[in-house]
């Protein structure tokens, strides 16, 4: 080999090195991480949409109104809890926290629920798109999904607070699923219901007050019995969709057992009286009674009139609705966290100059 070869072949495996420095991701691997990186997205982006999918049918209905429910706690300062001078942006700042309270707490109870071959059987007929019927995901792997969501929930919770509302939630849970609770008699199925989600206001509530530095006072408590007593004798909407998957896995809710046309006017006539009595306990004027009246007024029409699947589908989510605009009477009575005042000036306001029970609320227990 001449001297000029060696020197032409020396500097062209120059000019590759060169060319490596500056490009460094030329290379005949990159295509194969890059796919590595895509398999990872998308293996990531699936999982993240089977979680979703598991709770995607409570979002409106139940993560987003007791959500609500714990922030509009907080911000009624000493109506319900122990803080007389709520801070309205320290409370605004703890709504992710709250949210991520709530979903981590009903994304455990609906993978507990969903991986059972009863409620299998009913979402294929009433949801064939959720994780299990839709083959997304085995009833073995959903299991294992479950034994990785507890002690996540259960160390978050640790963080965030209400560890001992989620320990009661999840025996509620565990009664409700595992031991056929809501499947032998639609009254323990709503009692077992009212106390889950009376347990999960309560630890919205605390999440929404800052772990540890409030809790609810006695009015707080009584507004939660109420709460049960709400959810006890309206929730059973929520059935009225599913009639169809019930009678498949042998499930005696309220609509099967009473029929459809006698159970609509026991959800009527419950949301309408309490639509009255609860503006009525927080001693508001007529612009608070309006408040739950006009969407307690549209459910109570839509339950009774509207009655195709599709109907009441729509029906349970303005359920949601209503439930939180009783939720926000509280705050309503008692807004001083918006002007500046805090709670302890206005009671003393009030005490002074009238015996006004506005604030206090002892007025009706």
């Amino acid at each position: 080999m001449s001297n000029g070869t060696q020197k032409q072949e020396s500097q062209g495996l120059q000019e590759k090195d060169e060319e490596a420095r500056e490009f460094p991701f030329n290379n005949v691997e990159r295509p194969v991480e890059s796919h590595k990186t895509s398999s990872l997205l998308l293996s990531f982006r699936f999982h993240l949409r089977t979680l979703w999918l598991f709770t995607v049918s409570e979002h409106s209905t139940i993560v987003y109104p007791w959500t609500a429910f714990g922030i509009f706690s907080a911000l009624s300062g000493s109506a319900l809890t122990t803080n007389q001078a709520p801070d309205l942006w320290e409370i605004v700042f703890r709504l992710p926290n709250t949210l991520l309270w709530m979903w981590m707490n009903i994304l455990a109870f609906t993978v507990a629920n969903q991986r059972l071959p009863n409620s299998v059987l009913e979402d294929s007929v009433n949801k064939e798109w959720r994780p299990l019927p839709s083959g997304r995901i085995t009833q073995l792997q959903a299991r294992r999904l479950l034994l990785a969501i507890l002690p996540v929930t259960f160390f978050l919770n640790m963080s965030l607070g209400g560890l001992e509302i989620t320990l009661i939630a999840l025996v509620l849970t565990w009664m409700y699923n595992d031991l056929g609770g809501a499947d032998e008699n639609y009254i323990i199925r709503n009692l077992i219901n009212s106390c889950g989600l009376v347990s999960w206001s309560a630890g919205t509530t605390l999440v929404a007050c800052g772990n540890g530095s409030f809790a609810l006072n006695a009015m707080g408590y009584k507004w939660l019995g109420i709460e049960a007593a709400i959810i006890f004798t309206t929730l059973h909407v929520q059935d009225l969709r599913d009639q169809e998957g019930d009678i498949a896995r042998d499930r005696k809710t309220a609509p099967i057992v009473w029929g459809d046309s006698a159970t609509r006017w026991t959800i009527a006539i419950p949301v309408l009286i309490w639509s009255l009595l609860c503006p009525m306990i927080w001693n508001l004027s007529v612009a608070g009674f309006l408040v739950p009246l006009i969407p307690g007024g549209i459910l109570a029409l839509r339950v009774t009139i509207l009655r195709t699947v599709a109907a009441d589908k729509i029906t349970w989510k303005l359920w949601g609705i209503w439930i939180a605009s009783l939720f926000i009477l509280p705050l309503i009575s008692n807004p001083s966290v918006f002007y500046g005042l805090n709670s302890a000036k206005v009671v003393l306001l009030v005490s002074s100059t009238s015996t006004n029970h506005t604030i206090d609320h002892g007025f009706f227990f």
